[in-house]
């Protein structure tokens, strides 16, 4: 799968959720109520600039300001609100996809194995298995401090698959621990850097952080989201208003 579509892809889902934004902001806020609390606003900033040489007026329109600040988010308390659980649910699958990418062939990684006690003598005889394509290079390490453990591998091919964790003298049917893995092309599939699995905290593949890349320009998926998101819901704002300038100018004829 090409870049492009990878950040097109993040372009359209970023534009959906600015239109969504919008929307939200549009039918839960009450417009008058918000105009009427910028412009007192405005008239506090003002009022500060003007009568900087008076401690007094200061004073009041400072506190003036904070007043009508807390009444401002209070205007968009319930539109936030409502967008935060949403977002808290979309985050994750697409930090997973658009933040990292599959380990780069020919580069080693490392693979660890959080513990959720200390860490004993044997345990440093677990077995690690890859699918075909991923080399394994270092024997088991403990990091006894962050009861870890940890193995150094390299993929040889473009691979999708599981690595198996099992103690010594089994077999991989009997693996305690499985975790998938992925390496070469970047695709829009999930790719959780963490993994958790019956018998230990989690298992981390130490995927390389990638930049997301749309015309031309390469930056983090999160920057991309926010940018175009904004632009998004701005356009949408702008569009209504000459949507309703050309009605009214139609009406005056």
């Amino acid at each position: 799968m090409t870049p492009a579509i990878i950040g097109w892809s993040l372009a359209a889902v970023s534009a959906i959720w600015g239109l969504l934004t919008w929307f939200v902001f549009r039918r839960f806020t009450d417009h008058a109520a918000l105009r009427a609390v910028r412009k007192r606003m405005y008239a506090h900033l003002m009022e500060i600039r003007l009568y900087s040489e008076e401690p007094a007026l200061v004073w009041n329109a400072q506190k003036d300001l904070i007043v009508d600040n807390a009444r401002f988010l209070a205007l968009i308390a319930k539109p936030v609100l409502m967008l935060t659980l949403p977002f808290a649910v979309l985050y994750a699958p697409l930090d997973s996809v658009y933040s990292r990418s599959p380990l780069a062939i020919g580069h080693s990684a490392i693979v660890t194995l959080q513990m959720p006690r200390d860490l004993r003598e044997d345990d440093t005889q677990f077995v690690i298995q890859a699918p075909p394509g991923i080399e394994i290079e270092t024997p088991p390490v403990r990091v006894f401090a962050e009861r870890q453990i940890v193995w150094r591998v390299r993929p040889r091919l473009g691979v999708r698959g599981t690595l198996r964790f099992f103690p010594p003298g089994r077999g991989a049917d009997s693996a305690v621990v499985i975790r998938s893995i992925a390496a070469g092309e970047r695709t829009l599939a999930l790719l959780p850097r963490r993994e958790n699995s019956p018998g230990v905290l989690w298992v981390e593949v130490d995927y390389p952080q990638s930049p997301v890349d749309i015309a031309g320009a390469s930056l983090s998926w999160l920057v991309w989201f926010l940018t175009i998101s904004t632009v998004s819901a701005a356009v949408a704002t702008l569009a209504i208003r000459l949507w309703a300038a050309i009605n009214r100018a139609t009406y005056l004829r």
